[in-house]
């Protein structure tokens, strides 16, 4: 087993001295293991845990991890870190695969003691204008611990849109992740009449999830419409056959590889909808709804773990696709803890439901966490000595209004943005506000909030047989001291500005390096949706 900066003698010390905080010794916690659920139980503490842990081949399983934080006090999803397991790979595996159908992402499992990078407005800034680097606008201040900064409760799902099934498009795109309020949804559904919605819906139904306009057909029943795309139109009963889960009102689209979206064959001709399911907590029945609703067969989820495994750079990881049968045909759970991070990332399961289906509740398990110097957070050297337990944003300057305007920030794709974007290391001089932009000349940049900024990529591309969808986007900083966010190409030594405003302008030209300077091409765009 491969364990997070720490080798095997490592590991050891670190557990003895993580059960001498609470007064316990290992022979303690296996006696009372022993006690509490039996010698035979899976739940059982082996008294020579450490010199099993030494020989470098064996981990514990999760019944024996939850029985260690419940007679230990601490957190279940700690003591997962210590052993090597970092919960946050589920979801950013999830962001970083290309799923075939809509995928649920588990945006709730980011560690509330974890420490994240914070910021401040800069002192003596004016009044944010339309649109600047963040670095022009704000600071790194001293990091936070994310529970100071986390919503007690959230209103929100994100999913990660799938190549099969993107209804809205080129609204949305297979792999954009979009976020859906649900305390939107009764209000929203109330207007439902015999035109298209204005808003996009997130629904469920019995082949999976999918971002979409609805449009009402009777008491309670509604067709989900495609924009472009020659899905079937069928009819669903929302008492039955299919749930909404919010109203989407916000997109994070990385325009570095964009997929074409695929309709199957079994979505576009009239498919039958069956009556949704009650969720089953039986591990067998929950893998393989999950499965189903991603479109996967068993030779497909395995090749997605061989992938995995490649990313996490551990073996363990990888499920050979008989195994994967193995899984629905019984109500075994997997020995290491390794399969159950590949199976939720890949079928797209929240942790939490996984965890019930065999048997496991961590709100049953301890609540107190582990402190900093025994589990491995991350935090940047340079912030150590300057950190703060709480959230100052909240004040009227810049900061204050983008957290306030963003409603929910996605913490959990802070360790994702290289992937989104194409850029190593992304700084704050590579993303701009763009919320103040009244009349863009790109339909992307309508309500948008942030770009990130490819600052190597200075030639311009337009091209002509692409749809808009497809065009690259630039920014170019005008002699002014102003910004420009537009497609655009490189004639002659003139800028040609294409606009795709909702107002007609005829293309504008710029010369090169004298009117205006391309500054890089956008990769991500960040911005709400309307309708909502």
């Amino acid at each position: 087993m491969k364990f997070i900066n720490c080798s095997k003698t490592d590991l050891v010390k670190r557990i003895k001295a993580i059960l001498e905080s609470k007064g316990l010794t290992l022979y303690q916690v296996s006696q009372e293991s022993r006690r509490r659920y039996g010698k035979p139980s899976p739940y059982f503490v082996p008294h020579n845990l450490y010199y099993e842990l030494g020989l470098g081949t064996f981990s514990p399983s999760f019944p024996q991890m939850f029985a260690l934080s419940k007679i230990s006090g601490l957190r279940f999803h700690d003591w997962l870190r210590v052993f090597g397991f970092n919960l946050e790979d589920i979801t950013r595996l999830q962001v970083l695969l290309s799923p075939k159908r809509t995928m649920l992402i588990d945006s709730p499992l980011g560690d509330p003691e974890s420490w994240v990078p914070w910021f401040r407005d800069r002192v003596g800034n004016p009044a944010a204008p339309t649109s600047a680097p963040l670095g022009q606008l704000l600071e790194f201040g001293p990091p936070v611990r994310l529970r100071s900064i986390l919503q007690t409760k959230s209103s929100f799902v994100y999913v990660k849109i799938g190549r099969e099934d993107v209804f809205a498009f080129p609204d949305l795109l297979p792999g954009s992740i979009v976020r859906a309020n649900m305390q939107l949804s009764k209000a929203m559904l109330s207007t439902l009449n015999r035109e298209a919605s204005k808003c996009l819906f997130l629904i469920e139904h019995a082949s999976g999830l999918c971002c979409c306009r609805l449009q009402a057909v009777g008491t309670n029943r509604v067709i989900p419409l495609s924009t472009e795309l020659p899905y079937a139109r069928v009819e669903l009963d929302l008492n039955h056959e299919a749930r909404v889960l919010g109203v989407v009102d916000l997109e994070i689209r990385s325009l570095v590889e964009q997929q074409e979206p695929d309709v199957p064959s079994e979505l576009a001709k009239c498919w039958r909808p069956l009556a949704l399911k009650q969720e089953d907590i039986r591990l067998s029945h929950l893998l393989r709804g999950a499965r189903l609703k991603m479109g996967l067969s068993f030779r497909e989820a395995s090749t997605l773990s061989r992938r995995i495994a490649s990313q996490l750079g551990e073996e363990q990881y990888f499920i050979a696709p008989g195994s994967l049968s193995d899984y629905e045909a019984v109500d075994t759970p997997p020995r290491h803890a390794h399969k159950a991070i590949t199976l939720c990332a890949i079928y797209g399961l929240h942790f939490s439901v996984f965890l019930k289906s065999i048997g496991l509740v961590a709100e049953d398990s301890g609540a107190d966490p582990i402190p900093d110097n025994f589990v491995p957070r991350k935090l940047s050297i340079r912030f150590w000595g300057d950190v703060s337990e709480t959230d100052d944003s909240t004040g009227p300057g810049f900061f204050g209004r983008l957290v306030r305007q963003s409603e929910h920030v996605p913490f959990f794709l802070r360790e994702s943005l290289s992937h989104l974007s194409g850029l190593k290391n992304p700084s704050l001089l590579d993303f701009f506000w763009v919320g103040g932009e009244t009349n863009p000349l790109h339909p992307l940049l309508v309500n948008g909030l942030l770009v990130i900024v490819n600052r190597q990529r200075k030639r311009p591309l337009h091209f002509r047989m692409k749809p808009l969808w497809q065009q690259p986007l630039y920014v170019l900083l005008r002699r002014d001291g102003t910004y420009m966010f537009a497609c655009c190409s490189l004639e002659d030594g003139t800028l040609v500005i294409h606009s795709y405003s909702q107002q007609h302008q005829r293309p504008e030209h710029l010369r090169n390096h004298q009117d205006a300077e391309v500054v890089g091409q956008i990769v991500t765009i960040v911005r709400t949706l309307e309708g909502t």
